[in-house]
C-alpha cells in the first residue's frame, strides 16, 4: 500500500491531543488505507488491537443503524484506565452522526479518528474540536515517487492520462482503466444521491460532470447550462441543475474556484468556475487524452493548491487579475500560471496582477515551460511547474 506520509504523519503528530482527527475526500482516494496504516503505526508502538476499535459504515446496513445502538456497542468495548482509539470510516452514511459524536467526545480517553466523503462532514468543526485532513486523489509529487519516476514534462503527461486515484495505478490497460473508473463515478454519484430525498437521476449527474469537465475553470451560470442541456433535448429546470451541481461539489467530485471579492474579502456565489477533483474524468466524460494544454495543468494547480491545504479562489473580474488567490492560516497567497512566456512583452502582460498584488503577500508566477529570460530583478518568485509540483 502507498504511503500517503504527508497525512499519515499529521495523524501521528496528533495523537491523543483533544481533537477530533477528521480525514474527508473523494472516494477511493485512500482514506480507509490511510486508517490502516495508522492503525498498523500504533500496534507498532505497542498499543494492544483491543485498544483499537474500528466501525466502517459504508455497508447496506448503515442506513439501519442507530447512533445510540452503536455508542453502545463501542463503549461495551471500552476497558476502564485505558485510552482507547476509535476509528468511524465513512461517518456520512450513519445517518444523525452527530448524536454519536457528541457522547464519543464525553468518554474519557477516547482518541477519536473520522473519515467522510462528503463535505458535510467540516460542519463537525462548529460544534467540536476538530483537526482536518484533506485527502485528494495522489498529486503530481506522490505519483512521481510511487513510480520511481523522473520528474518531466513527459512524465506529467502520463500523471493526467492516468489519474490520482491510488488503486488505478496498477491498472495496465486503457480497458480495465475506463472499467474502474466508471465504477468509481457510479460508486460516488449513487451513494451520495442515495441518502438524497428525490433524487434519483444518476445519468443527469453524469451529464452534468460531462458539461463540467469540459469546462474546467470557465464560469458556470446555471440558466446558461439548462440552455445547453435543453438544446441538447435533456429536459432540467434550474432548480433541479443547481441541486445536482450541489451534490458533485458535496460528494468531491469537482470543487468550486469562487471569486473573492477584494473590497469585503467575500466569495461570490454566483457565476462560479469549476474543476474535476481528478484529471482522469477528462478522458473517461470526453473520450480526450489529457494534453499538456493550459486547461488541463491549471486544473492540476488547483488541484495541488488544494492538497496544500489552501481555500482557492478567482479575482477575474478585479482591475488587475490572477489565476488564483489562495489562502491559508488567514494569509493570501496570489498564483499565476502561464503555460509559456516567449517574449518580454508577454512576461509583463501575464506578471501584471502579480506586480500589483499587495508586497506583504507571497506572489508566485509559474510557467509549464521555463522563460528564458532574466527574471533576477522581478519581484516576485518564478518557479518551473515541474518543479513547483515537486516542492
Amino acid at each position: 500500500m502507498f504511503v500517503r506520509s504527508k497525512q499519515l504523519d499529521q495523524l501521528k503528530n496528533s495523537i491523543s491531543d483533544g481533537h477530533i482527527k477528521v480525514i474527508y475526500g473523494v472516494r477511493r482516494a485512500g482514506k480507509t488505507t490511510l486508517l490502516e496504516q495508522f492503525h498498523t503505526y500504533l500496534r507498532r508502538q505497542g498499543v494492544a488491537s483491543q485498544r483499537i476499535i474500528y466501525r466502517c459504515f459504508d455497508r447496506p446496513t448503515a442506513i439501519l443503524a442507530n447512533p445510540q445502538n452503536v455508542f453502545k456497542q463501542i463503549k461495551k468495548e471500552l476497558t476502564a484506565g485505558k485510552q482507547h482509539y476509535v476509528f468511524l470510516d465513512e461517518l456520512e452514511c450513519l445517518p444523525n452522526y452527530n448524536q454519536l459524536i457528541q457522547k464519543l467526545v464525553q468518554l474519557p480517553a477516547v482518541d477519536l479518528y473520522v473519515t467522510s466523503s462528503e463535505t458535510g462532514v467540516k460542519s463537525l468543526t462548529a460544534s467540536f474540536p476538530c483537526r482536518l485532513t484533506y485527502l485528494g486523489p495522489l498529486s503530481f509529487s506522490e505519483f512521481v515517487g510511487y513510480h520511481h519516476q523522473e520528474a518531466s514534462l513527459a512524465t506529467l503527461y502520463r500523471y493526467l492520462n492516468t489519474g490520482g486515484f491510488p488503486f488505478a495505478q496498477e491498472i495496465r490497460n486503457h480497458s480495465s482503466a475506463q472499467n474502474y473508473f466508471e465504477e468509481v463515478l457510479n460508486t460516488i454519484i449513487i451513494n451520495c444521491f442515495a441518502r438524497q430525498s428525490g433524487l434519483c437521476n444518476p445519468r443527469l449527474a453524469v451529464q452534468l460532470a460531462t458539461f463540467l469537465t469540459k469546462r474546467p475553470g470557465q464560469l458556470v451560470n446555471i440558466s446558461q447550462a439548462v440552455a445547453v442541456f435543453q438544446e441538447a433535448q435533456v429536459k432540467v429546470s434550474n432548480k433541479t441543475l443547481a441541486t445536482y451541481l450541489g451534490l458533485l461539489q458535496k460528494c468531491f467530485l469537482f470543487a468550486p474556484c469562487p471569486e473573492l471579492d477584494g473590497r469585503t474579502g467575500r466569495a461570490k456565489t454566483t457565476n462560479v468556475p469549476y474543476f474535476p477533483v481528478d484529471s482522469c474524468f477528462n478522458w473517461l466524460l470526453t473520450n480526450r487524452h489529457g494534453a499538456l494544454s493550459a486547461a488541463n495543468l491549471t486544473t492540476v494547480v488547483f488541484n495541488e493548491l488544494r492538497l496544500r491545504g489552501y481555500d482557492v479562489y478567482t479575482n477575474r473580474t478585479a482591475r488587475h487579475p490572477v489565476t488564483f488567490v489562495a489562502i491559508r492560516n488567514g494569509r493570501r497567497h496570489f498564483f499565476q500560471f502561464n503555460f509559456s512566456l516567449l517574449t518580454p512583452a508577454a512576461l509583463e502582460q501575464a506578471s501584471n496582477g502579480l506586480r500589483h498584488a499587495p508586497v506583504d503577500c507571497t506572489r508566485t508566477l509559474i510557467t509549464a515551460k521555463p522563460y528564458q529570460g532574466d527574471t533576477s530583478q522581478l519581484p516576485f518568485h518564478t518557479v518551473n511547474l515541474v518543479d513547483w509540483l515537486m516542492e
